[in-house]
C-alpha cells in the first residue's frame, strides 16, 4: 500500500467519518451496492459467455444479467463495455456492427470451450457441495 495511505482509515474516523450519520435510504443505498457485488466474478463471467451464445448489444447483456439477479452493472451500464472490450482482446467474443449501427457481441469457437470448461467446473464444484451437503 502507498505510503500516502496507510493512515487514511484512522485519520478519517477521527475526522469526517466521526460525525457521519446515514439516513434509512442511504443505508438501503449501501446494502443495494453490496448485493450487486454478491456474485462472484466467476460466476457472472459463466453467465455472460451463456448469453452470448447468442449475439447481442451491450444493453441487452445489462439487462439480462440483472435478471440472472447480477446487478454489477445495473447503475454502471458502461462498465460492461470494458469487461466485453477485455474478453474481445482474449479472443472469447467477437463484435461486429449491426445494421442500425449498434455493436453486437458474440462467442467465438473459444469462448464456447472457456464455456464448456467452466460449466464442468462448476458441475464438479456442486457434485462436491451436494455431497458434502448429505454427510
Amino acid at each position: 500500500m502507498e505510503e500516502r495511505l496507510k493512515g487514511l482509515k484512522k485519520a478519517m474516523k477521527e475526522t469526517c467519518m466521526r460525525e457521519l450519520d446515514f439516513s434509512e435510504t442511504m443505508k438501503k443505498s449501501i446494502h443495494n451496492s453490496i448485493a450487486k457485488e454478491s456474485f462472484s466474478e466467476q460466476n457472472m463471467f459463466i453467465n455472460l459467455l451463456q448469453l452470448l451464445v447468442k449475439e447481442r448489444t451491450g444493453f441487452e447483456l445489462t439487462r439480462l444479467l440483472v435478471v440472472r439477479g447480477i446487478r454489477k452493472f445495473e447503475d454502471e451500464e458502461g462498465s460492461i463495455y470494458a469487461l466485453l472490450h477485455e474478453q474481445e482482446q482474449a479472443g472469447t467474443i467477437i463484435a461486429s456492427w449491426g445494421p442500425s449501427g449498434e455493436k453486437k457481441y458474440q462467442l467465438t469457437d473459444k469462448g464456447r470451450r472457456v464455456l464448456e470448461k467452466s460449466g464442468e467446473q462448476v458441475w464438479r464444484a456442486s457434485l462436491t457441495l451436494r455431497g458434502q451437503a448429505e454427510r
